[in-house]
């Protein structure tokens, strides 16, 4: 069984030795198979990440971590997929790369070639960066999206500062609030990605139209668990911190138990054993 990195391990656990019941696989693989629960929030973020690539401007998306950011990025990408001009010239309208920890230079050119899966990815800088700006025109990419770009080394900045004066796409870095101190320190890089699309936690009615959605679309129990009622929604949110990545977290973890235990729907002492590890 294939899924979700974070909750096999888990569902493994939570077995055990135990097998799982065949009749349970297909629910299962549906609660740890990540899903695309389409918000107003994500549209809005498409619509302003399509008039930047249109119009070649660089620019960054800042939020707290957990809040759907990455998964609005990385939708846009599915919705923007690579296709073949002509039936031949490979077409990459948008790239699309989470870095590492301390990313370099280096490390950001190769992991660009890498994802483009374009031969050698080894050189000096000077080399990297050279392969970099012919590949991005040879597959004419439209938009570079940078996400964890707070993990970015200080001199990171300045080579994509460099890329985007070069090739003149759009580049877009996503990060938390540390990605608008980083770029601050440098006049050169803050210029070029002064343009911000920021966003915050749901709002309280957001969180209840979300949490039913999740209940009614992903998790799918035989009987309603009822989790937009007033007391229960607000130990979720309070839990969660109204994250829209939290909340999917908890509301997998909680659908899971339930099969688990044979139970046909999330009730109080199911939501209260999977909010109970979340200090």
């Amino acid at each position: 069984m294939k899924g979700n990195d974070d909750l096999l391990p888990w569902v493994q656990n939570l077995w055990g030795k135990e097998p799982i019941p065949d009749e349970m696989q297909p629910a299962i693989k549906r609660l740890i198979t990540p899903q695309i629960v389409e918000r107003e929030l994500m549209a809005l973020i498409h619509e302003w990440l399509d008039f930047q690539r249109l119009s070649k401007q660089p620019g960054r998306i800042v939020a707290p971590p957990r809040t759907g950011k990455s998964i609005s990025c990385d939708v846009y990408k599915l919705l923007n997929k690579p296709h073949r001009a002509n039936g031949r010239q490979r077409v990459i309208p948008v790239l699309y790369l989470q870095v590492p920890g301390n990313c370099s230079p280096g490390e950001l050119l190769t992991l660009i070639l890498e994802q483009l899966n374009y031969g050698a990815s080894t050189g000096t800088t000077t080399a990297l960066r050279q392969r970099v700006l012919r590949v991005l025109k040879e597959y004419k990419v439209e938009m570079l999206i940078i996400d964890e770009a707070n993990f970015l080394k200080l001199n990171t900045f300045s080579e994509i500062a460099r890329i985007y004066d070069l090739v003149r796409l759009s580049i877009i870095l996503v990060g938390t609030d540390e990605l608008d101190s980083l770029i601050k320190r440098n006049e050169y890089v803050h210029d070029r990605f002064i343009e911000c699309y920021r966003f915050g936690i749901l709002s309280r009615q957001e969180f209840r139209d979300l949490v039913q959605v999740w209940e009614e679309e992903i998790i799918q129990l035989p009987v309603p668990s009822n989790l937009t009622q007033e007391q229960t929604l607000m130990k979720l949110y309070e839990k969660t911190g109204g994250k829209i990545g939290l909340l999917d977290r908890v509301m997998r973890k909680a659908g899971l138990l339930a099969l688990k235990q044979g139970a046909k729907k999330i009730d109080k002492e199911i939501l209260n054993e999977v909010l109970g590890r979340f200090e």
